[in-house]
């Protein structure tokens, strides 16, 4: 009789028979699978599949359902052993609702990308990867400078991963962490997304997503990226007996139509979350906060706050459009995204916000601070006049 025992190749822990991962630290155990223990098997046999390692021939049952990589810290090992030598994962960089990105070097190129892999936790689930493998499809055909460009989009095992640029920056959920941005700013940000969305939404593709955790600001310069794609099909919260249908999306940054799980939504509904975006940059935080529940009950009834009644010193063409983009009936919002970033490149500051930035150091109204100015003037010509 054969013996089977096996001992894991990383940390010589006693194997099961049918072990494919060690349970003490994760690691692949295939490199010392019992060449003993493997069934010879001509390639190309019918109903079955032969993979290549690098110590047996494994045979793989395609009526069977692929085994599920490992979830916890064994993923990376497991990840790094499909991708081969071809690319080498340096450090983990996040997590969306159902991808993982890594910074990796390319071997080949010699070069920094960034590789994003559907989770674990939905692999081989056909709604998650289908969806996976239809946004890396559409993005690889979209050129704009407000998306990252997919390089290629591989599949190995049943695993479907992408190779992008890898970029370095913020996200703006980092960004206003830390500070409010000033309504210039947050003026140009969104008129940036408009435009990003404006050519996705002439691709018939529709982010379904968009909230500041998605939007990357590249480089010294802030350049802004939108990210993630697709998103739409992964469940992030999810309220049971709450809509029509299955609510993707985050409740946050959702439309009405989103939170009621209507089966026609299209772009309309980025340009709501678009007005929540903005909101929550000139205000500090969304319209609506709570329970996901909660949440999702406020934008279907409730009206947000006016923008002017909270701070009346954003220009009002600015607030006017942040307030159309969260209307509740779709046909009431703008109704493309290059009109809503036409209205936003066309707000103006000019001195209004140089008095914002006299108030905010002085604490003193700006209208207060033109009344004083004319008040010098004219004292100064009075003065001037007298001792003439």
């Amino acid at each position: 009789m054969t013996d089977t025992a096996r001992l894991c190749n990383a940390c010589e822990h006693l194997l099961g028979a049918d072990d494919r991962y060690c349970p003490r630290c994760g690691e692949p155990t295939s490199l010392k699978v019992d060449p003993d223990a493997t069934i010879p098997v001509a390639l190309g046999s019918a109903g079955s599949s032969a993979v290549a390692s690098d110590s047996a021939v494994t045979i793989v049952d395609q009526a069977q359902p692929l085994t599920p990589p490992p979830s916890g810290k064994g993923f990376r090992a497991w990840f790094q052993q499909v991708l081969g030598t071809e690319f080498e994962i340096i450090s983990f960089l996040g997590k969306g609702g159902f991808a993982r990105v890594y910074k990796a070097r390319d071997t080949r190129l010699d070069r920094i990308v960034a590789v994003k892999v559907i989770r674990p936790e939905v692999f081989g689930t056909e709604l998650f990867t289908e969806s996976f493998r239809k946004e890396g499809i559409a993005l690889a055909k979209l050129r704009h400078p407000g998306i990252v460009p997919i390089y290629d989009i591989r599949e190995r095992d049943g695993l479907i991963y992408y190779i992008m640029p890898f970029v370095q920056g913020v996200t703006l959920d980092e960004r206003l962490s830390r500070t409010r941005l000033p309504p210039y700013e947050s003026r140009r940000i969104l008129a940036e997304l408009a435009d990003t969305l404006s050519a996705a939404h002439r691709a018939e593709m529709v982010h379904l997503d968009v909230k500041p955790d998605n939007v990357f600001l590249e480089g010294d310069h802030q350049k802004v990226l939108l990210v993630d794609f697709g998103i739409a099909m992964a469940i992030t919260e999810t309220v049971p007996d709450a809509s029509e249908g299955p609510i993707v999306g985050t409740p946050l940054y959702m439309s009405p139509e989103q939170a009621q799980g209507l089966p026609e939504i299209d772009h309309r509904s980025d340009i709501y979350s678009l007005g929540v975006l903005g909101y929550r940059m000139l205000m500090g935080r969304p319209p609506f906060t709570g329970q996901p529940d909660s949440i999702l009950k406020k934008h279907i009834e409730e009206a947000p706050v006016p923008i002017r009644k909270i701070n009346p010193t954003i220009p009002k063409d600015f607030a006017d459009a942040i307030m159309r983009c969260l209307e509740k009936d779709p046909w009431d919002r703008f109704h493309t995204t290059k009109e809503l970033a036409d209205t936003l490149e066309a707000v103006t500051f000019g001195t209004q916000r140089e008095s914002v930035a006299v108030e905010s150091r002085t604490g003193l109204n700006g209208n207060l601070v033109a009344l004083i100015a004319v008040a010098v003037l004219l004292l100064g010509i009075f003065v001037g006049g007298w001792i003439g």
